[in-house]
């Protein structure tokens, strides 16, 4: 168990967003977060990467409790794509994806070779070795999203969270990104639409208005009723003939 929730909960205004979500994950495990738009995926992300501070409930890292951690620790453990992280700053990509390295920089250990090869490995691992130079302002919204992704990866975190990591990506790049993430060696926990997407991961769990509705294997829970009962679709699932995986085929839920 590398990174666990107890009775998370997370409300504003006195409406609650998350309600009492607990749940682990184990070290190299990827776990998928789907459930439909405001199931509050993207709420508890943030709680498990320590940036907003639960209403209730606690943040496991390692077994060691998140809110007794400095930031810059858990920042070195840790690493999370939000899905609409963006700057004013004028800065090029290299800028961005050397902010990655921040947490293993100090008075004492100060940028080196090590930190270029990172970076040059990080913008490599996203396909965008060649865009180095390049200012953000100048970036199509995929070329952004990757190159936040190749940021947390120059942090070189056990854990990388993503909130829709193939927002905004051509179908080619979210194959690469998704395939990316399920190679590396680090635990990944992946908020998702995309439910073909979700069939990938290791382990998935359903939310459904702020609370956990199911957590287990694709195949586990993946079914048509729950489909049809979580988001409110038909669902059929069909045999890929080229590797044999299985794909859902979506229609509007019949009355």
């Amino acid at each position: 168990m590398i990174l666990s929730c107890q009775n998370l909960g997370w409300e504003t205004r006195g409406k609650p967003i998350v309600s009492d979500i607990s749940l682990t994950v184990n070290e190299g495990e990827k776990l998928g977060l789907i459930g439909p738009n405001g199931s509050g995926k993207s709420t508890l992300l943030r709680m498990l990467a320590g940036i907003r501070t639960p209403s209730r409930g606690s943040v496991h890292l390692g077994g060691q409790s998140m809110a007794g951690m400095r930031q810059r620790e858990i920042a070195q453990r840790l690493a999370l794509v939000e899905q609409h992280a963006d700057t004013a700053d004028r800065i090029t990509v290299r800028d961005a994806v050397e902010l990655g390295r921040t947490p293993w920089l100090s008075a004492l250990r100060g940028w080196g070779a090590q930190d270029d090869a990172i970076v040059a490995q990080a913008l490599a691992d996203v396909d965008l070795s060649g865009f180095g130079h390049r200012h953000w302002h100048t970036l199509s919204g995929g070329e952004r999203q990757r190159v936040h992704i190749a940021r947390a990866l120059a942090q070189q975190p056990q854990i990388l969270l993503l909130d829709e990591p193939t927002n905004h990506l051509d179908i080619r790049h979210q194959l690469a990104i998704l395939h990316m993430v399920a190679r590396l060696p680090v635990t990944a926990v992946i908020a998702l639409h995309d439910l073909n997407q979700a069939m990938l991961c290791d382990r998935i769990c359903i939310l459904e208005n702020g609370r956990l509705k199911a957590s287990g294997t694709p195949k586990e829970i993946l079914s048509e009723g729950m489909l049809r009962e979580v988001f409110g679709v038909c669902a059929h699932f069909l045999t890929d003939p080229a590797d044999q995986s299985q794909v859902i085929r979506f229609h509007t839920a019949m009355s």
